[in-house]
């Protein structure tokens, strides 16, 4: 039998080794077993770097967790109905603890049906042969390699094989997330395993989905590093309905992704007030650039999207061409008149016009948004406003943005200045 305990050293720090050990010990302690088990123990062989860590019990996994939290006086959260645990070390080591289950599955697609088993069955419960590894974390075994499915040869051959002919009836989800896996180890999805795919989407056994799973699948994969090649094979396997009826590969789709990325490491080396983007959103809105407002609020709806990212997606569906096609003028546009078409944007949406525009014009307009108008700030106040007599209100707001509108053009130095067409405003109603 392999003992990994060697190339564990190699991959996790003296913490996590010293962890791993510690999870060992309580386990004998309390008469249980213990496993390393899923990406982790792959992505050792793969010499790859995953912070994930899950680990399976024999017995009860909760239990275990807040006695591991105690001794580490650590913070455990747990799910007593399915009996997982997340235990964070002070060090902030997060570790995932379940107990060993069985799922059977009554009807295609539908959710498991759940009761606690052997580690055996655990391991017979996953998705793809490369998941379906672990290491022995218990005495006198410590770092022995588990692999009934011979996952290892697998990860060998490169290749990625479902644990059996049901596995995408079971569970459709497993249509994205096998491609998400393919395409990121550089694996092939073999013969067999392909077929079995097919023949679930040919059979629309996906609809049976609850919507939020798909759309979680869906987010993961626009969140990988390359998500482009991903979605290209997912449209090989005529799988894009899963997303959308109407999805479609558009030709431009892959330079489009590549301007995405430029555009975003652009903002992030630039932009002087840069906040966080979700660039995952960005590459949705590119995917449906072609798909009707209409048909994005069904998306956005059916998969039940977050308010916020609904908004983002739905903004740029219905304003972008507008706005695009002013940006791209040649004539010239007062900062003023670019600020209002961006401002309203999120920066997701100005980010993506960014990548799409094919004028150095347009872009340079948005550069110059986001490094110098876009939180430009009056040196008049609301106080200042509220001394001319001026009450809260839409009078108030008007004079405020005809203010700014004039500092942004460059009309405006100084907050005399400002304070002096204040005055004039507020003997007037606007």
């Amino acid at each position: 039998m392999q003992n990994l305990s060697e190339k564990m050293r190699d991959c996790f720090s003296q913490s996590t080794m010293m962890l791993l050990k510690k999870v060992g010990d309580i386990s004998k302690d309390m008469g249980y077993k213990a496993y390393l088990i899923g990406g982790t123990v792959r992505d050792l062989f793969l010499r790859k770097e995953n912070l994930d860590i899950d680990i399976v019990i024999e017995g009860d996994a909760i239990l275990f967790g807040e006695r591991l939290a105690r001794e580490l006086h650590g913070i455990i959260i747990s799910h007593k109905r399915f009996g997982t645990c997340t235990v964070t070390t002070p060090e902030y080591i997060k570790i995932d603890f379940a107990t060993a289950r069985r799922e059977t599955y009554v009807k295609p697609a539908a959710l498991p049906t759940v009761e606690f088993s052997s580690f055996r069955d655990d391991l017979s419960r996953r998705d793809f042969t490369v998941n379906a590894m672990a290491i022995s974390l218990n005495e006198g075994e410590f770092g022995n390699l588990i692999d009934y499915f011979d996952g290892m040869g697998d990860i060998e051959k490169k290749r990625i094989k479902a644990l059996h002919d049901k596995s995408f009836v079971d569970d459709p989800t497993r249509i994205l997330r096998g491609i998400r896996l393919e395409k990121r180890l550089g694996f092939t999805i073999e013969p067999h395993t392909a077929n079995l795919i097919r023949k679930s989407i040919e059979q629309e056994i996906y609809k049976k989905v609850k919507e939020p799973r798909l759309r979680d699948e869906i987010m993961l994969v626009l969140k990988e590093k390359e998500p482009f090649h991903i979605i290209k094979r997912i449209d090989e396997f005529r799988a894009l309905k899963i997303i959308h009826p109407y999805l479609k590969l558009h030709k431009d789709l892959g330079g489009i992704f590549t301007a995405i990325d430029e555009a975003c490491g652009w903002y992030n080396n630039n932009s002087p007030r840069k906040r966080s983007v979700e660039k995952w959103l960005i590459y949705l809105m590119a995917l449906f650039s072609d798909i009707s407002h209409d048909g994005t609020m069904y998306f956005c709806n059916k998969f039940e999207l977050k308010r916020g990212e609904k908004l983002r997606v739905i903004s740029y569906n219905r304003q972008s061409g507008r706005i695009l096609k002013t940006l791209n003028a040649r004539r010239k546009i007062l900062p003023s008149k670019i600020y209002r078409l961006l401002e309203p944007l999120s920066h997701e949406a100005t980010l993506l016009l960014m990548a799409v525009s094919r004028s150095d014009i347009g872009k340079g307009r948005i550069m110059e948004f986001f490094h110098k108008y876009n939180g430009m700030r009056t040196a008049v106040k609301g106080d200042d406003i509220k001394a001319l007599g001026v009450k809260n209100g839409a009078h108030f707001a008007r004079i405020m943005e005809k203010i700014l509108y004039k500092k942004l053009d460059g009309i405006f130095r100084t907050k005399e200045e400002e304070l002096a067409y204040a005055k004039k405003l507020a003997k007037r109603r606007l």
